[in-house]
């Protein structure tokens, strides 16, 4: 009996650890402490922007990525859970190859109704980016651009929107 109670603390201890996430709210936190230690500036506008993959920090912050070297923290309007379960990422963007804080927006190909505003985006280097990563969720994975054929099938409007 005592073995067997030894056992259970051990278990219940250790499935504790396991499960021990950040929530949201710890997350943008931690995002800006990090926009303020590394001193990041906020750009209005990304030109000649034509995105690889992404990565969803939080509900309220993502990582989009035009090439292996060049990423961009951005930061929405308001919360958009959608974005941490979902398999595809779409951008409206009102002028092509152009990504503007406070005009454009993302969405998922599930919820393509509600559109989440950009409200700033921040330049990373390489080793800001795999730092920030790190520090909010390890685990996390790129999730590239879907086929072509896939984002004529999801998207809503695909004159003006873009599968990442």
């Amino acid at each position: 009996m005592k073995y067997i109670v030894i056992l259970m603390v051990t278990l219940l201890t250790l499935a504790g650890c396991a499960t021990n996430r950040l929530s949201d709210p710890e997350k943008s936190i931690i995002i800006e402490k990090f926009i303020t230690s590394e001193q990041l500036e906020a750009r209005n506008t990304i030109s000649a922007f034509d995105l690889d993959s992404w990565v969803s920090l939080s509900d309220q912050y993502l990582i989009l990525r035009t090439s292996p070297f060049r990423s961009y923290l951005v930061k929405l309007t308001m919360r958009c859970s959608d974005i941490n379960y979902s398999p595809a990422l779409l951008v409206y963007s009102r002028i092509p190859n152009t990504l503007s804080a406070g005009f454009d927006s993302i969405f998922t190909p599930d919820n393509h109704r509600f559109r989440c505003n950009i409200s700033r985006i921040y330049p990373l280097s390489k080793e800001q980016n795999k730092s920030l990563i790190s520090a909010v969720n390890p685990k996390a994975e790129d999730k590239p651009l879907q086929s072509a054929q896939e984002e004529n099938m999801n998207a809503s409007e695909p004159s003006t929107s873009k599968d990442l």
